[in-house]
């Protein structure tokens, strides 16, 4: 198989198909973060890699070198890793699978991508992705849904959290892998958190476990995330203290509490159909950003 590197012989009953990519959408690392977790929770085994040598550019995501114990160095190249976790407990198999997104030939990454799902005999992707939106650290996270799948779509729905898609405008490497997939007769659903977007290059571990939160209920999964509570909390305090900071800060966070407030009971969520007003957010970032500039208001 082009590009792809099995550790072993793939099993042909791996229904279903978790993947999260790192760098646009993936918002406080929360859905590389997610499938991280996942793989470390349910024993999963790595399966296969796909070669990065085609698809990345090494002087825009560089391999990392380590120093190892015997102080010899390790060098580490750009991972597109899948994870294979067999039928259990009354679940399906799972094929999981975490990496960047490539900066090249998207066409020949997505068919290497799509024909190892389908030799593991994956008829339904879950795809997990987090987005910088107008959400405040001291609320609970936000996730939305969409599928392709009547039976998914019907269950999301009940939950209240489908959201018809509407966006248009640039994409990432997820959006061209589920268009694909859904043309070789893959379904799909896709979850999507909301993360603050002055928070950019934080972890974000209550992202994370909403996203943890709806997949095991949509997967019939048994999860630890026990550790969550005490991340969460430290990771709150964290950024409170960082807020009380300045003053700027400090009031734009409250303007986001009340804008969050006073939908939450609202059965849609501030705009149609879930989807991010991606300019609006923009100049309100840029906004915020030119006032943290001015002179660092810390009254």
């Amino acid at each position: 198989m082009d590009h792809v590197e099995f550790d072993r012989e793939p099993p042909a009953n791996l229904t279903t198909l978790v993947m999260a990519f790192g760098g646009w959408i993936d918002a406080g690392q929360a859905a590389t973060g997610a499938l991280r977790h996942l793989v470390r929770d349910l024993s999963a085994t790595r399966l296969a890699g796909i070669d990065p040598e085609h698809f990345f550019m090494f002087t825009q995501e560089r391999p990392e070198v380590r120093m190892k114990s015997d102080e010899s160095r390790e060098l580490t190249w750009p991972r597109s890793e899948f994870f294979a976790c067999p039928p259990a407990d009354g679940r399906d198999g799972l094929l999981l699978f975490c990496g960047g997104e490539p900066h090249l030939r998207w066409r020949a990454y997505t068919k290497a991508f799509l024909d190892v799902a389908e030799r593991c005999g994956v008829r339904r992707i879950v795809s997990i992705g987090a987005l910088l939106a107008g959400a405040p650290h001291t609320r609970p996270v936000r996730v939305t849904a969409r599928s392709t799948d009547p039976t998914w779509r019907s269950v999301v729905e009940a939950w209240g959290i489908y959201r018809r898609p509407t966006y248009e405008g640039p994409t990432g490497i997820t959006t061209v892998l589920l268009d694909a997939a859904e043309r070789r007769g893959i379904s799909h659903l896709g979850l999507m958190g909301q993360a603050p977007h002055y928070l950019q290059n934080t972890e974000n571990p209550a992202a994370i476990h909403a996203l943890l939160t709806c997949m095991a209920r949509l997967l019939h999964l048994s999860l630890d995330m026990s550790r969550f509570t005490e991340a969460i909390k430290e990771f709150r305090s964290q950024c409170d203290r960082e807020v009380a900071r300045n003053r700027a800060t400090r009031e734009h966070v409250q303007q986001l509490e009340q804008q969050y407030d006073a939908t939450a009971s609202e059965e849609r969520q501030t705009l149609p159909d879930g989807e991010l007003d991606s300019d609006k957010l923009m100049q309100e970032l840029e906004e915020f950003l030119r006032k943290q500039r001015e002179g660092g208001q810390t009254g």
